[in-house]
C-alpha cells in the first residue's frame, strides 16, 4: 500500500471496547493481507456474507479512500500498556501498533482518525488535556462513548481557555477553531468486535462528508455489521447492541446452572448452549421470525412447550423488555455525568 492510501488511527482509551475494536481491526488486516481466492473475496468477507448488498457497496466505495494501516493505542497506566503488549505479541504479521501512556496530545497529533474510547464521565478531562483540542482540529473523531451525544462532544471541544487578564475567550482562537472543525461520528459497537461479530450503529454530525461516513462504515464492517441510525435512536440502540451481550451471557449462565443440576459437565454444556444460541441467531439473520422459530420447535404435546410455559409464568418476556427499557434510560444519563 502506498503512502497516499495509508493513514494512522489513534485509539484514545484502550479499555475493553477500545481493545476489542483494535484487535478486531488488526486481525482483519492480517487476514485481508492474504491472497484472495478466485471469487475475489477474502476468507473473512466470505464468512461474513460480504456479497450482500449494503456491505459490498461500502467496500466498493472505500476502495479509493485512505485507510488506517498504522495504529496508536493510548492508555493511562503502565499495567494497561503491559497487558496490550502481551496481547499484541500473539498477533503475527499485524500492522504496527505504538502504545502511548499518558501522552494523548502527541498521539492525536500523529493521527488522521481518532477513536474516542475513554469512560463517558472522563470526556472533559480526556480532550481537555493540553494540546488535545488543537490536535483534533480538522480531523475525524469517532466516539464510542455510551450516552454522550455529538452536541456534548462539540460543546467540550469548544470550551477554549479564557484569557487570564480579560476572562474572555480569545477571538482569534475561536475563529481558528471554527475554521478547522472536528468532524464527529458517533458509533456504538460491542465486545464481539474481538471475534469480528459486532453489531455497530452510527450517526454523524452535519459537517461529516460521505467519504467520512464510508470510512467509518469500513472500519466497523471490519469487525462486524453496521447500521446507520438517527441520533434520537442512539440510546435504545446502545442498550440493544451494546449491553445485550451481557444479557445473553446471563441467560446462557442460567442454562448452564440447570444443565449442571441435571448432571452435565459445565464446560460441555457451555459449548452446547452457546452453539444452540448461535444457530438460532443465524436462522433469524437468514429471515426466520422469532415467533415462527419458536412454533417450529415447540411441537404439540412436546417438552419445549412446557419449558416455554414456565418461562411465561415467571414473566420472562416482560422482565427482559423492562430490562432493556431500564438500560436505555441509564444510557441516556451517562453523558450527564461527565466530570
Amino acid at each position: 500500500m502506498n503512502v497516499a492510501s495509508s493513514t494512522t488511527l489513534t485509539i484514545l482509551g484502550c479499555g475493553t471496547l477500545g481493545s476489542a475494536i483494535l484487535f478486531g481491526l488488526l486481525s482483519t488486516a492480517v487476514e485481508n493481507s492474504h491472497k484472495k481466492p478466485s471469487n475475489g473475496l477474502t476468507a473473512k468477507e466470505q464468512r461474513h456474507g460480504f456479497q450482500n448488498g449494503h456491505t459490498h457497496a461500502v467496500l466498493d466505495k472505500v476502495e479509493d479512500l485512505p485507510k488506517p494501516t498504522r495504529f496508536i493505542a493510548c492508555v493511562r497506566t503502565f499495567d494497561s500498556a503491559q497487558r496490550l503488549r502481551k496481547e499484541l505479541a500473539k498477533l503475527e504479521h499485524a500492522p504496527p501498533v505504538t502504545i502511548v501512556q499518558g501522552e494523548n496530545a502527541r498521539a492525536v497529533q500523529a493521527a488522521d482518525t481518532i477513536l474516542l474510547g475513554c469512560q463517558p464521565q472522563d470526556l472533559a478531562s480526556c480532550i481537555g488535556e493540553p494540546g488535545v483540542r488543537k490536535a483534533l482540529q480538522g480531523k475525524l473523531l469517532i466516539s464510542i462513548l455510551a450516552g454522550v451525544t455529538i452536541p456534548q462532544i462539540e460543546g467540550a471541544l469548544e470550551q477554549l481557555t479564557p484569557s487570564k487578564t480579560t476572562g474572555k475567550i480569545n477571538a482569534a482562537a475561536r475563529s481558528n477553531s471554527d475554521a478547522h472543525p472536528t468532524t464527529i461520528v458517533r458509533a456504538m459497537p460491542n465486545t464481539a468486535s474481538f471475534v469480528r461479530s459486532s453489531t455497530t450503529v452510527i450517526t454523524s454530525c452535519s459537517n461529516a462528508t460521505p467519504s467520512d461516513v464510508r470510512l467509518v462504515e469500513w472500519l466497523f464492517i471490519a469487525v462486524g455489521t453496521v447500521t446507520q441510525i438517527t441520533a434520537s435512536q442512539f440510546d435504545a440502540c446502545t442498550a440493544l447492541c451494546g449491553s445485550t451481550p451481557a444479557f445473553f451471557a446471563l441467560f446462557i449462565e442460567s442454562l448452564l446452572d440447570g444443565a449442571v443440576a441435571l448432571g452435565l459437565k459445565r464446560s460441555e454444556a457451555q459449548i452446547m448452549a452457546a452453539q444452540t444460541m448461535k444457530g438460532a441467531a443465524m436462522l433469524m439473520l437468514a429471515g426466520e421470525q422469532p415467533d415462527t422459530l419458536k412454533e417450529k420447535v415447540a411441537t404439540p404435546g412436546g417438552s419445549t412447550i412446557q419449558g416455554l410455559l414456565e418461562l411465561e409464568r415467571k414473566a420472562l418476556r416482560g422482565t427482559v423488555a423492562d430490562a432493556l427499557i431500564r438500560c436505555t434510560a441509564a444510557a441516556s444519563i451517562l453523558g450527564a455525568k461527565q466530570a
